[in-house]
């Protein structure tokens, strides 16, 4: 572990020199967003409910092998569903989920993966693409998810994907297409094209090939963890120490920091699949039957050329693109913006199903 301080204190420095002394960067007020929202509180919203990996559904609490963590508001029958970014879970919403209309006007849903937030975290499972939208899947089926609209952070982009491309794979064998009716799909600071990833090696690369006797002290470090943040954030981002330290309150539940290198191989996950995932491929299939809107952050570290590469590749076939300003956290850092598209996107697709008036046109009789 001092290694790896040494290797991020020198990168970090490198990439960003005012985070390598972070008391001085540390602030009593964060720049754009607001107060800093407790984790305890954002919890004590959802619950815990039971999850059985293996037959891939949800159970009752008392039998179940895991326990995962998910809020809800609204009427779940067509909540908008929020999937959460890495590694911050569906707490990284709290800040979004303020400037968001009511829960009547926009019913809500927000799930923890395993290995985040407050779900379980197992330290010998199978963490995956595929793990992750299986369990997206059974949230829906067990909520009775009759139509939803994917809002998407980071790298939950992949989910979207896996599960779009499932629905076409079972179409073609004959079977249902499975899950809810999709009103529309929103993707910000995701990966979308395989060679469209830059993270920076020193971030989820190297977390991802640490040792299992590395991962489990990682991030017990608050000086550590708050250099190993600091790239997520843009420099001009005045990040307060109470930000940092409900974001590490968050992560660390039920001794879950490993997550950050356990959880880590979700490029390699999509660089793995390939053609199967490839964001373009899917959005010509589905384009006619549903909306995409993709963005990006200026200074995002480590999907910052995905926009840019969606523009080129499909901006002439009428995907919607959007950028803001900041880092890597637009949750954090823009939250009012972000959830203004969120918002307005979701209205757009509500006016798109409104039935239209019937005119009538009544003719003189000669």
């Amino acid at each position: 572990m001092k290694v790896l301080g040494s290797i991020i204190r020198s990168h970090v420095a490198n990439m960003r020199p005012n985070m390598l002394d972070l008391d001085s960067a540390v602030t009593d007020t964060a720049v754009y967003a607001g107060p800093t929202p407790s984790a305890q509180a954002w919890f004590a919203g959802g619950e815990r409910i039971g999850y059985d990996p293996k037959a891939r559904a949800i159970v009752a609490a008392q039998e179940a092998p895991l326990k995962i963590f998910l809020r809800r508001e609204g009427d779940l029958a067509h909540a908008v569903a929020f999937l959460p970014g890495y590694p911050d879970g569906s707490f990284g919403w709290a800040k979004v989920r303020r400037h968001l209309p009511n829960a009547a006007e926009m019913p809500k849903l927000f799930v923890d993966y395993v290995g985040m937030g407050d779900s379980d975290k197992p330290k010998d499972y199978a963490y995956s693409t595929a793990e992750r939208t299986d369990l997206v899947e059974a949230i829906w089926r067990d909520l009775s998810v009759q139509s939803t609209t994917l809002v998407a952070f980071d790298f939950s982009s992949l989910v979207v994907l896996e599960h779009l491309r499932r629905r076409l794979e079972r179409t073609e064998r004959g079977e249902p297409a499975g899950g809810p009716d999709i009103r529309g799909v929103f993707i910000f600071n995701g990966g979308l094209f395989t060679d469209g990833h830059s993270h920076p090696w020193f971030t989820t690369p190297i977390l991802r090939r640490l040792p299992n006797r590395a991962r489990r002290g990682l991030g017990r470090s608050f000086t550590l963890f708050k250099m190993m943040a600091g790239v997520m954030w843009s420099k001009d981002y005045k990040v307060t120490d109470a930000e940092v330290r409900q974001l590490h309150n968050a992560m660390s539940r039920h001794d879950g920091l490993f997550y950050l290198a356990a959880g880590a191989g979700f490029v390699a996950d999509h660089k793995a699949q390939g053609d199967r995932l490839d964001f373009g491929r899917l959005f010509k299939a589905y384009c006619g039957q549903f909306p995409f809107q993709v963005g990006g952050s200026d200074e995002d570290p480590f999907e910052h050329r995905q926009v840019d590469l969606a523009q080129e590749r499909l901006g002439k076939l009428g995907l919607q693109i959007e950028r803001l300003p900041g880092g890597h956290l637009t949750t954090n850092e823009q939250p009012a913006a972000l959830a203004a598209l969120i918002a307005k996107f979701e209205r757009g697709l509500l006016k798109m199903s409104e039935p239209r008036s019937t005119i009538y046109v009544r003719r003189s009789v000669p």
